[in-house]
């Protein structure tokens, strides 16, 4: 059996926030594989990488800040104001699709 290395590991200068960033834009990544093979060339997936990962990590940082810094509250709310009512809710995907999260409020 492989071991398995922490992210950590891999990048040891990163702090909590990117690691979970890098986490989440992997699973965006993955998710993406039928939509990149179908419409993207690799060139232009290997643009949209590191902008899915910087909005994540800027994200992170905003939500980590939104009760101590007033520009991370302004900019949340700005951004949360901007979601459209018609997006659908989040959907598990993959193997936890058939999982029945518990009620989160």
């Amino acid at each position: 059996m492989p071991v398995l290395r922490r992210s950590s590991d891999k990048f040891p200068q990163a702090n909590k926030n990117q690691l979970t960033a890098m986490y989440i834009a992997m699973v965006v990544r993955n998710a993406m594989e039928d939509f990149h093979a179908k419409h993207l060339s690799d060139a232009q997936m290997a643009e949209l990488n590191p902008i899915i990962r910087n909005a994540i990590y800027t994200a992170l940082y905003v939500i980590d800040r939104r009760h101590s810094d007033l520009r991370a509250k302004a900019s949340m709310k700005f951004t949360y104001d901007m979601i459209p009512s018609y997006w659908e809710l989040p959907q598990l995907i993959d193997e936890f699709a058939n999982d029945n999260p518990p009620d989160q409020t």
